[in-house]
């Protein structure tokens, strides 16, 4: 009987002392502990988590400034045309496991500006509503430098959203360069002949 009123007191000290640490320690405290993040049933680490937490500021609905969009209906069908065959293409060599064929297209802001640097880049699809803020703006005006300079032409024809299902993902792709055209050079050719009337 005594050893069990002995130990319930005990435990009660342990607790007052936690919560006082805890008030002059803001580091231990779990309160500010931020909640682990999940992405299905995997932990994502707390480096990564914490950039998703960051909140996001909503960009302006419609094109931004940069994007200057061709008043020409033909373009859209052709880009979506194209940029499907392509990516078919690319898909079918990579399950052949075929080493010797070409990649087809790159896609994102760091991998399209080098593929233009080196040459290799033809013609870019840049979605038109990009995220405001410092990085991006910096690499898609790269981008945008780099085409003008080297006389790649450039079209702004789509958001994120719909580049990324013009290419058959399911997420948003901000991007894509097309360094091969094989198998779609029809509208490859009419894109870029429209391109050099602009």
């Amino acid at each position: 009987e005594t050893k069990e009123a002995t130990e319930i007191p005990n435990r009660g000290d342990v607790k007052r002392k936690t919560e006082t640490e805890a008030e002059t320690n803001p580091k231990k405290a779990r309160t500010d502990d931020p909640e682990p993040m999940y992405s299905g049933d995997k932990l994502i680490p707390e480096r990564f988590a914490e950039a998703k937490r960051v909140p996001k500021i909503p960009s302006a609905p419609g094109p931004r400034e940069y994007a200057k969009i061709v008043n020409d209906e033909r373009v859209r069908p052709l880009l979506s045309e194209m940029l499907g065959e392509l990516m078919r293409l690319q898909k079918r060599a990579a399950e052949e496991k075929n080493t010797k064929a070409k990649r087809r297209l790159v896609l994102g802001l760091r991998e399209v500006a080098r593929g233009i640097r080196s040459h290799k880049v033809k013609m870019v699809v840049m979605a038109n509503n990009l995220d405001e803020y410092g990085a991006i703006d910096e690499k898609l005006q790269e981008i945008i430098d780099l085409a003008h300079n080297e006389g790649v032409p450039l079209f702004f024809e789509f958001t994120k959203r719909s580049l990324g299902k013009a290419v058959g993902k399911s997420i948003k792709v901000a991007v894509v360069g097309i360094q091969n055209a094989e198998g779609a050079h029809q509208p490859f050719k009419k894109l870029n002949a429209l391109a050099s009337k602009l």
